[in-house]
This record gives C-alpha cells, sequence and structure tokens, in this order.
C-alpha cells in the first residue's frame, strides 16, 4: 500500500442520482470528506417531472433535483467529479483497506476508505430521431411515476409479453383508450391474457412497431406498425429491457441476484466490507426517488458507522 498518498477520501459515491445525492449530503453533514464521480448519464438526466415526491406539490424535473441536490451536498464540503470510472480495484486488509478508482480522464486515482455504489441502470427505448427529448415527456415507463397523468388520455403500451399486457390492463385504472403494440420483439402473451385484454377493451396489434412520429413539440404523435397501421396517442408506455449497471460491482466480487442487480442488506451493505449500494442498482422493482433517497441515506449511515474508531462504536 502506498504510504505516501495523502487525499484519502472517507468515502467515494459513483452516480450522482437521488441515491448518490443522498449519500453525499449525509456524509458530508457527519463530517466526512467525500467525492461524488458522475458521468451525467441515467435517468436523473432525463426531463421527466416527479410529482410523486413528498414537498413538491407542483412537481419538480429529474434534472432540478439533481442540481438542487449537487448544491445541498456541496454545501457540507462533499467534491464532484465528471468522469466515468472506468476501473476500480481494492488495496490492503480489513479497516486498512482502500478502495482505489481511475476515469482514464487525466484526473490522479481517486482514494476513499469506503465506496457506495449508485450506478443505477440502463433502460432500453425505442431509439428515433427525438426520441431523447420524447423520454419522460411522452414516453414513460413507470405508471407509479407518471400513471395518473394518463387519465383520459389515448395511451398506446410497446411491449410483447406478461408484463406489457399486464401494464396495460393496470391503465385502465386511468383512461379507456388503452392499446398495446409490439416494438422490439414478437408478440408473445398467452390466450388466457390476451382474452383479459380483449374483455377490458385494450386493442392488441401483432404487427410491430415500425416507425415513430415525434412532432415539434417534442411529444410523441403516432408510431406505425410494419403493416402501415398508423396508431395515434397521447401518452406511450414502454416496457423496456432494464440493464443494471454493474461493472464496478463486478471487478469487487460483489454478489448480484439472479436479475443482475446488487444484493444488500437492510443497511446497504454489500457482501464487501466497505462497499454499499443504493438507487435502481439494488432492485428490480419500486425504482422510485423516494426509495433512492431512503437507501442512499441509509448507505452513508453504514458507512459512517464503518468509519468509526472500535472506541466510537457501541
Amino acid at each position: 500500500m502506498d504510504k505516501s498518498r495523502h487525499n484519502i477520501f472517507d468515502c467515494a459515491i459513483v452516480g450522482a442520482g437521488p441515491a448518490g445525492l443522498s449519500a453525499a449530503v449525509y456524509m458530508g453533514r457527519m463530517r466526512r470528506s467525500v467525492i461524488v464521480i458522475d458521468n451525467k448519464e441515467g435517468r436523473s438526466n432525463w426531463h421527466q417531472l416527479n410529482r410523486n415526491y413528498l414537498g413538491f406539490p407542483d412537481g419538480i424535473h429529474a434534472t432540478a433535483l439533481r442540481d438542487v441536490g449537487r448544491e445541498q451536498a456541496e454545501r457540507y464540503g462533499a467534491l464532484f467529479l465528471d468522469a466515468r470510472v472506468q476501473d476500480v480495484r481494492m488495496e490492503g486488509e480489513d479497516r486498512r483497506r482502500l478502495f482505489c478508482l481511475s476515469t482514464g480522464s487525466g484526473y490522479d486515482e481517486i482514494v476513499a476508505r469506503t465506496l457506495i455504489l449508485a450506478t443505477g441502470v440502463v433502460d432500453s427505448f425505442p431509439e428515433f430521431e427525438g426520441s431523447d427529448d420524447c423520454i419522460g415527456r411522452s414516453i414513460f415507463w413507470c405508471i407509479i411515476c407518471d400513471g395518473f397523468e394518463t387519465i383520459g388520455k389515448n395511451v398506446l403500451v410497446l411491449g410483447s409479453g406478461h408484463r406489457a399486457a399486464a401494464l396495460a390492463l393496470q391503465l385502465r385504472v386511468f383512461t379507456d383508450t388503452v392499446s398495446l403494440a409490439p416494438w422490439n420483439a414478437p408478440l408473445n402473451i398467452e390466450p388466457n391474457r390476451l382474452l383479459d385484454l380483449r374483455e377490458h377493451g385494450i386493442r392488441v396489434y401483432t404487427s410491430l412497431a415500425h416507425s415513430f412520429n415525434c412532432g415539434s413539440n417534442k411529444q410523441l404523435a403516432s408510431v406505425t406498425l410494419e403493416d402501415l397501421t398508423e396508431l395515434s396517442l397521447d401518452l406511450a408506455f414502454v416496457t423496456q429491457r432494464i440493464q443494471p449497471t454493474t461493472q464496478l460491482a463486478e471487478k469487487l466480487g460483489v454478489i448480484q441476484d439472479e436479475d443482475g442487480f446488487i444484493v444488500t442488506d437492510v443497511e446497504q451493505c454489500t457482501n464487501v466490507e466497505g462497499v454499499y449500494a443504493a438507487g435502481d442498482v439494488t432492485r428490480l422493482f419500486n425504482h422510485q426517488v423516494t426509495s433512492a433517497v431512503h437507501e442512499g441515506g441509509m448507505a452513508a449511515a453504514a458507512a459512517n458507522y464503518y468509519l468509526y474508531e472500535d472506541w466510537q462504536k457501541e
């Protein structure tokens, strides 16, 4: 281990979404030196307006929440580095262990005594001209987050399997006008489920979505199927593929579940001592800002306790 190092952080946080920012605030308020490394990708950089988060009756945009969260964390001394962590390794054992992160961006290696992974997930959405601007405006994926906004609207569900069928049926709570079409794979819904859809007034198309028509107002206006059927819509919900971002976790030997999400205990501790995880990267369901903020706080609390000297612990 390099004894000459002087700038060793108490905690390095990878990811500046709600989970990472929450962890940074907590660590800063516990007077821990903390650095947040983020590449400005992921869900918290989209155009989503979050209306479920307590304290914002008019909602708050995902990017605005990032801005205020960063400002809050910086008040307590958190440092931010705009970069992508490309590699991580461990040095030392037990309480002398250090985590060394490299970005390959001309910055020095970042060294910390604890590590919080708030790396989020990668979503697979239809890609077309203007698609990035539509996500969070007219293309959605979370009924808990945005189902309320479909009241009385013409909604198209894009998906092929049982998840798409369930989503379409659940949207009937909000609107009578729901249709379903496959977009990235042939329709594969069991006959009894197809009967459920039709009995509840949901029109099901078998032809795949071929082109997406985005207007000048950055709204998806219609979808044309391969058989040239054109479906007009107000909003689209996509059952997309979700891939947790776990490359760094894998390098450290952090255990993942069968779906690739990081496994933690109730305090967000992983199987590797000194490594914690929070936010969407830890679970397949309930990807909510409230959950991410909670998990970020819990991860920071656990990391802070780990950093106490033995004479400070209960």
